[in-house]
């Protein structure tokens, strides 16, 4: 058996960075686990710790931590305690979370698009009984969601439907990124630390690899244009996945006009983003993403879909390139205009502090806390 902690999981980064602005609050992590026999626990140099509780799928399939529901002793519940809780994970275990300690204060936090039963009412079912289970599902979560004081949403996608739910307090509240790492450095020294030559264009993505981010349809439009370039494509997948990519780069892999890089650190990401000349993002659903906030960090210009809270603010200040997820057309025509010399304008690096370097975030989840506890 093996379980293990991840230290770049949202819950722990927005925790621990929380407990460098503010002592006011103790700050701990609750993960369910199917691999995990018993409790474990971590605890980080400032004091977050992160325990992990065996967990069982029940009847309903949905996963669940009886360990996790009796945890908290009477002396625990005697004080104030905020259960921020995550949607759409664990679901049927928040819903048990709420029963049982509902009496304290929640908040609950979407970490991709605003996606709810209700969306599922509408769309066309082969199987009849699948609308009857969206529709119960509806009434279900539009109970639970008002046991909260406040949800947190990262982008606006869907945000009328989330109202049909919680007539609550809402905040738009994202990951973050360490602007003191990310940030502009020297292109020429990058490219040469990465071999890269000074005079061709470099198209980079940053990207888990699987069928969401549509690497693969980017591939197949890279391979149709006939101008010279060099994608660098950082990131990993099954092997499987993998694979398939390779060789749907062949033609791309015998012009020397793709770079499979595979996983990188944070550390060697920087060198990545600002040797590159454009940043391309091409999922079908996101939340910020990160990679996107990193490269609008180094200077770079973007190109990506609308999805996310980075496509939305983009959009807002007349930066970067936001095609439709699901335009091909719209892509090549796009990147064939990049390539041929026409400017991108790139995001106010003020801007991208403002929104995603992690103390703002902090702070304001700081300040969501503080107003359940103490009201305006």
């Amino acid at each position: 058996m093996w379980v293990g902690i991840d230290e770049y999981e949202w819950s722990d980064q927005i925790s621990n960075e929380c407990l460098k602005i503010s002592d006011e609050f103790e700050h701990e992590v609750w993960q369910p686990d199917l691999r995990a026999d018993k409790i474990y626990s971590h605890t980080f140099e400032n004091g977050l710790s992160h325990k992990m509780f065996p967990a069982i799928v029940n009847s309903k399939r949905e996963i669940i931590s009886p360990l996790m529901l009796s945890f908290l002793n009477e002396e625990d519940l005697k004080r104030q305690i905020i259960f921020h809780l995550s949607y759409p994970h664990f679901i049927g275990l928040n819903r048990q979370i709420i029963d049982t300690y509902g009496n304290h204060k929640f908040v609950l936090t979407f970490h991709g698009e605003i996606n709810l039963p209700y969306n599922g009412i509408f769309r066309i079912q082969k199987n009849p009984f699948r609308k009857l289970y969206y529709l119960k599902q509806h009434f279900l979560a539009k109970k639970y969601f008002n046991f909260n004081g406040y949800v947190t949403y990262p982008s606006e996608r869907n945000i009328n439907v989330l109202k049909k739910y919680y007539k609550g307090k809402l905040a738009k509240l994202t990951m973050g990124i360490d602007t003191s790492k990310f940030k502009p450095i020297d292109k020429q020294t990058c490219r040469q630390s990465l071999k890269i030559a000074f005079e061709r264009k470099v198209i980079l993505s940053v990207s888990r690899l699987n069928d969401l981010k549509q690497v693969d349809r980017l591939i197949q439009i890279l391979n149709r244009i006939n101008l010279d370039f060099l994608f660098i494509l950082v990131g990993y997948g099954t092997r499987q996945y993998e694979k398939y990519l390779f060789d749907k780069a062949k033609p791309l892999l015998n012009k020397n006009k793709i770079r499979f890089e595979g996983y990188r650190k944070s550390d060697e990401l920087v060198k990545y983003y600002n040797a590159a000349d454009l940043f391309i993002h091409v999922s079908k659903s996101e939340a910020g993403p990160v990679s996107v906030m990193e490269a609008m960090a180094c200077g770079l210009p973007i190109f990506c879909t609308d999805t996310g809270n980075t496509a939305e603010l983009l959009k807002e200040n007349n930066a970067g390139i936001v095609v439709g997820r699901k335009n091909y057309k719209e892509w090549k025509s796009k990147l064939i205009e990049f390539l041929n010399g026409k400017p991108v304008k790139v995001l106010d690096l003020d801007i991208v502090k403002k929104h995603y370097d992690w103390k703002n975030i902090a702070e304001k989840l700081i300040k969501i806390y503080k107003e359940l506890l103490y009201g305006n």
